[in-house]
């Protein structure tokens, strides 16, 4: 367990440190004629892009094998991409905002997950708070401990714009690190007061907490990038082929899942070893078919406020061929 009690930025080191990998799910036989792009992605839906590209056979079809590897925070897939033992990963934006504050050359490759409020439909989170509290506004939340995905990242600076702009004083929480799996479980005993809480474990969540806002990240902007397919610099550079193959396959799977909700489920069931009524009744994650400065520069803008970093045009995290 990590706490955090105000915001903090990681030791720019410790991205450069090997990551700790679970058992990857490898390309099948027949592709491995094929050269391989080893990818890691959080075992949350906001990473399904490359589990439902694998199933279509997207990456295949792009002309790459892919070997996914699960690992449950942003920064240890950013440890992992920066070692060199992952090609491509998936991070949080804020994680990558810290990283390029930091000097360190991480690249965007593809889009992922998009927040866009209301009148759209958001399956990209929600923020809860247990049952047992009587918390209704920002206010209330000072002081209150509050259960994030990742510190330094989406799921603790979206919560604290969020508090600040609806009365509260976000620098009195205290954040603990915590999967989203087991939020229901810290609910449940007490531990935590409120978390931010993604698809596919928002129903079981509702059992013990309750949705304090629908709109938590309206607080950051009304569209924005809540998650990017990323690398280093070298690593695109050198691989040209490789990440415009990637990027065609998860943009592909992108836009099949928005036609397929409902085949959606099946795959998240196996992929995440949950429930396939729950997952069928869950909002299915938006993924953004652009990536652009615009939908880039407000997370920026906030991570750099509550990690202390001067801002900077968001620009600058976007892979350019050729650049």
């Amino acid at each position: 367990m990590t706490t955090s009690k105000a915001p903090r930025r990681r030791d720019a080191l410790a991205l450069l440190a090997g990551a700790l990998l679970l058992p990857a799910v490898r390309p099948a036989a027949d592709a491995q004629t094929l050269p391989v792009v080893r990818v890691a992605y959080i075992p949350y839906e906001f990473s399904a892009q490359v589990l439902y590209a694998q199933e279509m056979d997207f990456f295949r079809k792009a002309g790459i094998a892919v070997e996914l590897q699960p690992i449950p925070y942003s920064p240890s897939i950013a440890q992992a991409v920066a070692a060199g033992s992952i090609d491509i990963g998936i991070s949080t934006t804020t994680t990558l905002a810290i990283a390029h504050s930091k000097g360190i050359p991480f690249t965007i490759v593809a889009p992922a997950a998009e927040y866009r409020g209301a009148p759209y439909s958001n399956g990209s989170g929600f923020l809860m708070v247990g049952k047992q509290t009587t918390i209704h506004t920002g206010a209330e939340m000072n002081g209150k401990v509050v259960g994030a995905p990742g510190l330094s990242s989406l799921g603790e600076y979206g919560v604290r714009a969020w508090v600040d702009a609806n009365g509260g004083d976000a620098g009195t929480l205290k954040f603990i690190e915590l999967p989203i799996a087991e939020m229901a479980a810290a609910f449940a005993t007490g531990r935590i007061d409120a978390a931010f809480v993604a698809p596919p474990y928002i129903d079981d969540c509702l059992k013990v907490a309750r949705q304090l806002t629908p709109n938590e990240f309206d607080a950051v902007a009304p569209d924005f990038l809540v998650t990017a397919w990323f690398t280093t610099d070298t690593w695109a550079k050198a691989h040209r082929d490789l990440v415009a193959g990637f990027n065609n396959a998860v943009r592909n799977a992108s836009v099949w899942a928005a036609k397929n909700p409902a085949a959606c489920a099946p795959i998240l069931a196996k992929a995440f070893k949950t429930d396939l009524a729950d997952i069928a009744k869950s909002p299915r994650v938006q993924f953004a078919n652009r990536l652009t400065p615009a939908v880039l520069q407000p997370i920026v803008t906030v991570t750099a406020r509550y990690a202390k970093f001067p801002n900077f045009a968001a620009e600058a995290l976007i892979y350019t061929p050729g650049r």
